[in-house]
């Protein structure tokens, strides 16, 4: 019914705050198949109307979608698709006419729900208590957002604990509130330009690239598990 992403960093800083967002254009019949839950939940929000009175097809939307991400990351195979329990998102995309963009995507994905269910079992409760709580708009791109607020919550985490600090956590904030604006840190250079890239590519931490697996054997394949 909609669809919408945001380019990150591995630092999780976005390079478009804006995003991209879709909204397709479905039937009343093709509506009339939703669950209980879908009435209700995209009645309410509008999204069901939205998707009555859009001129935007599927096929447009994964064209431009596509578009989108190639202007950030033009090599196939780099990007990770990340989310929570992204596993859902992924099965959505392997249909065509998404399937394009699952085509261009690494075979890796970024599941925050799995940082959340590490946290669960092998942190202390505080840890999950003081995590952002999700506003249940069910849109989109309130989605994404939050999915991004959320894993930045666990990488200070993360981080802390590599500082020595067990308990380490920043205060929850919406998800809508972030300030993080294009080109404005030194580590996150103008996107779309070939600086901008060079620069995301310095090797960090562990020597990873940002969006690549490390150094793979040659011969590694990335089309198969």
């Amino acid at each position: 019914m909609s669809i919408a992403c945001i380019i990150t960093t591995a630092d999780l800083a976005p390079l478009d705050t804006e995003g991209f967002d879709a909204v397709i254009f479905h039937t009343p019949e093709q509506l009339s198949r939703m669950s209980e839950w879908c009435v209700k939940t995209h009645g309410e929000s509008g999204l069901t109307q939205a998707c009555l009175v859009s001129s935007t097809s599927a096929e447009e939307a994964a064209t431009k979608l596509l578009a989108y991400i190639k202007h950030y990351i033009p090599e196939p195979g780099r990007a990770l698709l990340a989310g929570n329990s992204i596993h859902a998102d992924r099965a959505f995309l392997a249909i065509p006419p998404w399937n394009v963009i699952l085509e261009h995507l690494h075979y890796r994905l970024f599941d925050v729900s799995a940082m959340k269910e590490m946290v669960r079992r092998w942190a202390s409760d505080s840890v999950l208590m003081a995590a952002p709580r999700k506003e249940l708009k069910h849109t989109a791109r309130a989605d994404v957002l939050e999915s991004i607020q959320e894993a930045q919550y666990y990488k200070r985490f993360i981080e802390g604990m590599s500082l020595g600090i067990p308990e380490f956590r920043l205060p929850s904030v919406p998800a809508t509130s972030m300030p993080i604006q294009p080109g404005s840190q030194p580590l996150m250079p103008a996107p779309g330009t070939k600086q901008g890239q060079e620069a995301l590519d310095m090797l960090r931490n562990s020597g990873t690239a940002i969006g690549d697996v490390g150094n793979l054997d040659p011969g590694f394949r990335t089309d198969v598990p």
